[in-house]
């Protein structure tokens, strides 16, 4: 039988494919659409904690208190991350602090809320796919990062962001994709009703209910920024 984290995978990679191949060529956005896509970024970073932490609360629900634990690890290994990205971003000349809001990421984000706020099972397959494509996304910013300081004349190789998404892409992100993979992985056919004191069981149904849901939400959120960098000049 194939593994529930491949069958995510899978559907993760589809939507990732497809943002990537949007993004293959730079030159043809602005400096400053592909500034507004890397503070649209920030704004997922600056949320993960509280993400994190209502997600580790969400899943105490079930049998399995490792998902629990995962959550609560991964939680105080992202606790400073959102503070050192906007440190890194203001070197190469970005003020966070002047960004707008963009009514899709604020969708998006309680979209999330919503999904991570309720149900353990869903919970973690919505987590699952959010990190899982967290590692796609340190490796378009990190090539528009790259991008923008070029054309800034600025210092690549030794600056605090391309440390930034490097640390991310050194083992930090697949740590948290496999830490909570092992639990996906666990999900049972059970689909038996619980009283409210009884702990849950890790539903397969229900964990891929919360990871499709999650990237569909991530599909609608990339089409909106991809739309939106593009009509900047």
């Amino acid at each position: 039988m194939t593994q529930l984290t491949r069958i995510i995978d899978h559907i993760n990679e589809q939507f990732t494919a497809t943002v990537k191949s949007q993004l293959l060529n730079l030159k043809k956005f602005s400096e400053p659409a592909l500034e507004w896509l890397m503070m649209e970024h920030y704004q997922f970073s600056s949320r993960n904690t509280g993400f994190l932490s209502t997600a580790a609360d969400t899943t105490k629900l079930l049998q399995e208190q490792g998902v629990y634990e995962e959550l609560q690890r991964n939680l105080d290994e992202e606790k400073n991350h959102a503070a050192l990205y906007k440190r890194s971003l203001a070197e190469i000349g970005t003020d966070i602090d002047k960004r707008v809001e963009f009514l899709p990421t604020t969708k998006f984000f309680d979209t999330i809320a919503q999904l991570i706020s309720t149900c353990p099972s869903s919970t973690l397959g919505a987590m699952y796919a959010t990190e899982t494509a967290a590692i796609f996304e340190h490796e378009v910013f990190l090539n528009i990062s790259r991008e923008v300081v070029n054309r800034r004349a600025k210092q690549w190789e030794k600056s605090r962001l391309k440390a930034f998404h490097d640390m991310h892409l050194n083992g930090v992100e697949q740590g948290h994709k496999d830490g909570l993979g092992q639990f996906v992985n666990c999900a049972t056919e059970d689909n038996s009703s619980n009283t409210v004191s009884k702990k849950q069981v890790i539903r397969k149904i229900k964990v891929t209910h919360g990871a499709n849901q999650a990237i569909e939400a991530m599909v609608e959120w990339w089409n909106a920024l991809l739309t939106q960098a593009e009509r900047m000049l």
